[in-house]
C-alpha cells in the first residue's frame, strides 16, 4: 500500500533516452536504470501508460494487429475486459493519480503471489510458512528480477485461480452453494488467462500448478460430488472466457502465427550449460558488469539448485504419507522433471514434434523452471519430521554447495570473468548454511528469514526504484503530445517519427502513431496502403517488436529490417501523407525541407531537438 500510493517501482522508464533531458530528469529515482530490459520500458510499461492515456486500447502502431494477448489489455471484448482485469483496472486513472494507478498494476502480481501461495500451501495441507518461503524463493530470484517480474506475472494468476478453486472445492464438501459458486466463477475467470502473455512460460510455469491443483482435488477422500461441482463450474467457466478471449483477439492471433518471425516456430530440447542452470546465487556480480557473450536476462535463472537439494530430501525423508497426500508433490515433481530433462538432454530434430514441449525454447525452460523446483522443495520441507538429524541436512547441504561452487566457476570460467573468487565461495557457504539450517530445523522461522534475506543479495541493486512516472508524463514533451494525441484520436489522425525512445514517448501519451509498437504481427490491409503488392511483406510481416521511420525527402519508399523484430520504413514525408491521409505530423531527429510540411515547434527528447511538422 505504501509504495502504491508512493508511486514507487522497479520499472526502467527512467532510462536516459525516455528524458527529455537526461541530465536534469524530473522526479525521484534511486540507482540506474537497466538498458538490458529495453521490453519493458520501451513495450510493455508505454502500453499500460498509453491505456490510462486514452481509458481504453493502447497506441499501438496502426499497422500492426492487435496485441490483446500478448500483452494481456482489453480493447472492447466482453470476455478480454473481465479476464485481462488487472488492465482494465488502468482506467482508474481517469479519477486516481497516473503514478499510483501504474505502481498498483506494477505490483499487483506480487501481491497476488504472496496472498495466494502461503493459502495453496495451506489447503493442500502443508504449513503456510513454507508457501511464504517459495514466494520468497520466487519473487527473489534473477529471473524474476532480471526479467522485470514477467515470471511473477505468469504465475500469480493461476496461483490465485488454484486457490479459489480449492476454497471452492472445499465449501462445495460442506454443502454450500452459493459462496462456492462466486469461488468458481472467479477461478474460471483468473484461469481462463493463462494463455496470455507469453505462452511459452505459462506452459512452464503455470500448468503444473493447475494440474496439482486438479489431481489433489481429485484424489481427496471426499464425495465425487463436490469434486464435480467445483472442478467442472470452474472448468466451464474457464473454457467458455478462453474461447471467448480467443475469438475477440481472432485477428490478432491470425496475424502472429503467419508471421516471418516470430510466427509458428518451434523447439526441440537441448542440453544447457551447468553455468545457466546452476549458477543463480552467483549471479551478483552481474550488478556490477556485464557478462561476456549473453546479456543479463539471458544468463539470469531461477533457484535450480533447488532440484538438488529436493531429490536429497525425497531420500531422506523416511515417511512421505499415503500416495493421494503427496499428489501435489508427484505432480509438480513430474512436470519439474520434464523441464528439467528438456533443458538438460538433447533432442535432436524429433524433439521439435513434441506437442506443447516444442513451444519452449529449452533456454527458457532452464530459465524459470526453478521456480517449479522451489515450490517443490517446499512442499517436501513440510513433510519433514519435527526434530531431523544431522546426517541428511548436512549432505543436503554439502551437495548443495558443491553443485553452486561448480557452476559458480563455470560462470566464471564462461560469462563473469571479472567475478572475484571470494564471491564463488561465498556463494557456496551461503546455499550451504541455508540449505543445512532449513533442513535442520524445519518447525522454526528464523532459517526462512535466513534464506530469504540470502536470497536477495544477488539482486538487491539489479533494479532502481522510482517514484513517479519520470518525464514520460510531467514534461514539457509528454504534455504537448499528450493533448496532440487527444486531437488525433478525435479526429481519427495519426503521427509518426524517426527516433525509437520519441515513439516511446508517443505511445506513453496515447498519440496514435504508424510507427512505434507491432507486437502481434502487422494488419495486412494497414501496410498494403504503404506497400500495394506486400513486395516487402518479408520485411514488414514481422511480431514481438517495433517499426521505425526514416525520413528520406525526395526518395521512393523502402522497407526494411534493422532485427529479426524491428521493421524499418524509408520515405518521403509527401509520399507518406498520400499514401496515409490520415497523418497529422510528424517528428524528425534533423530539420526537413519537404514542400507538404509546415514547421509547427521543435520539442526535446533524449537531449535532442526534435522538429514538429504538420501538412499544408
Amino acid at each position: 500500500m505504501i509504495v502504491v500510493i508512493m508511486g514507487a517501482t522497479t520499472s526502467s522508464i527512467g532510462m536516459p533516452t525516455l528524458r527529455q533531458d537526461p541530465a536534469h530528469p524530473l522526479g525521484l529515482q534511486i540507482g540506474d536504470a537497466s538498458p538490458i530490459r529495453s521490453d519493458e520500458y520501451n513495450a510493455f510499461s508505454p502500453i499500460v501508460l498509453s491505456i490510462m492515456a486514452t481509458g481504453g486500447a493502447p497506441t499501438t502502431s496502426v499497422l500492426a494487429a492487435p496485441a490483446d494477448i500478448t500483452h494481456r489489455y482489453p480493447s472492447g471484448g466482453f470476455f478480454e475486459t473481465l479476464v485481462f482485469f488487472d488492465s482494465t483496472l488502468l482506467r482508474s486513472a481517469a479519477f486516481l493519480p497516473d503514478a499510483m494507478v501504474f505502481a498498483a498494476h506494477w505490483w499487483l502480481p506480487a501481491l497476488l503471489l504472496f496472498l495466494f501461495l502461503p493459502t495453496w500451501f495451506s489447503q493442500l495441507g502443508a504449513a503456510r510458512r513454507w508457501g511464504w518461503l517459495a514466494a520468497f524463493l520466487i519473487a527473489l530470484s534473477p529471473a524474476a528480477s532480471w526479467w522485470t517480474m514477467m515470471p511473477i506475472q505468469l504465475i500469480a494468476y493461476t496461483i490465485a485461480g488454484s486457490s479459489l478453486l480449492l476454497s471452492a472445492y472445499k465449501r462445495f464438501a460442506l454443502g454450500q452453494r452459493l459462496v462456492p459458486a462466486l469461488q468458481s466463477l472467479l477461478s474460471g475467470i483468473l484461469l481462463a488467462g493463462l494463455p496470455s502473455f507469453y505462452i511459452p512460460w505459462s506452459l512452464v510455469l503455470g500448468l503444473p500448478v493447475l494440474a496439482a491443483t486438479s489431481a489433489w482435488i481429485l484424489a481427496s477422500r471426499e464425495r465425487w460430488k463436490p469434486k464435480l461441482l467445483a472442478l467442472g463450474s470452474a472448468g466451464l467457466v474457464s473454457l467458455v472466457f478462453l474461447a471467448g478471449v480467443l475469438w475477440e483477439n481472432r485477428a490478432g492471433l491470425s496475424a502472429l502465427l503467419n508471421t516471418v518471425y516470430p510466427g509458428s516456430r518451434r523447439s526441440a530440447g537441448a542440453a544447457q550449460s551447468f553455468a545457466l542452470l546452476f549458477g543463480a546465487p552467483a549471479l551478483g556480480a552481474m550488478q556490477d558488469v556485464a557478462p561476456v557473450g549473453i546479456n543479463q536476462s539471458e544468463l539470469s535463472t531461477a533457484f535450480t539448485i533447488a532440484f538438488v537439494w529436493a531429490a536429497l530430501l525425497i531420500v531422506f525423508i523416511r515417511n512421505l504419507g499415503k500416495f493421494r497426500d503427496n499428489m501435489a508433490i508427484l505432480v509438480i515433481g513430474a512436470f519439474s522433471l520434464i523441464w528439467l530433462v528438456w533443458c538438460t538432454i538433447n533432442f535432436g530434430d524429433r524433439g521439435s514434434s513434441i506437442p506443447l514441449l516444442n513451444y519452449v525454447q529449452p533456454a527458457r525452460a532452464a530459465q524459470v523452471c526453478g521456480i517449479l523446483a522451489s515450490i517443490l522443495v517446499c512442499l517436501l520441507l513440510d513433510r519433514l519430521p519435527a526434530k531431523v538429524g544431522w546426517r541428511g541436512p548436512a549432505v543436503a547441504a554439502a551437495s548443495c554447495a558443491l553443485v553452486t561452487g561448480y557452476a559458480a566457476s563455470s560462470l566464471q570460467q564462461s560469462y563473469l570473468p571479472t567475478m572475484p573468487r571470494t564471491l564463488i565461495l561465498i556463494a557456496s557457504l551461503a546455499v550451504g548454511a541455508c540449505v543445512f539450517v532449513t533442513t535442520k530445523f524445519p518447525t522454526k522461522v528464523w532459517p526462512l528469514v535466513l534464506t530469504s534475506a540470502l536470497a536477495a543479495v544477488p539482486v538487491v541493486g539489479a533494479n532502481p526504484l522510482i517514484f513517479g512516472l519520470g518525464d514520460l508524463r510531467v514534461s514539457e514533451t509528454a504534455t504537448y503530445l499528450r493533448a496532440e494525441g487527444r486531437q488525433a484520436a478525435a479526429s481519427n489522425g495519426v503521427w509518426a517519427s524517426d527516433f525509437s525512445p520519441f515513439d516511446t514517448v508517443m505511445t506513453a501519451n496515447g498519440v496514435p502513431s504508424l510507427s512505434g509498437l507491432q507486437r502481434s504481427g502487422p494488419n495486412t490491409e494497414a501496410w498494403q496502403k504503404l506497400d500495394p503488392q506486400s513486395r516487402h511483406a518479408d520485411a514488414w510481416n514481422r511480431g514481438g517488436g517495433f517499426v521505425f521511420f526514416e525520413w528520406t525527402v525526395g526518395q521512393p519508399i523502402d522497407f526494411g529490417t534493422v532485427a529479426t523484430d524491428t521493421t524499418v520504413v524509408r520515405v518521403d514525408p509527401c509520399d507518406l501523407k498520400n499514401r496515409w491521409p490520415s497523418l497529422q505530423g510528424i517528428a524528425s531527429s534533423h530539420k526537413l525541407d519537404a514542400p507538404c510540411l509546415v514547421p509547427e515547434r521543435t520539442l526535446t527528447w533524449s537531449g535532442k531537438e526534435f522538429s514538429i511538422y504538420k501538412f499544408k
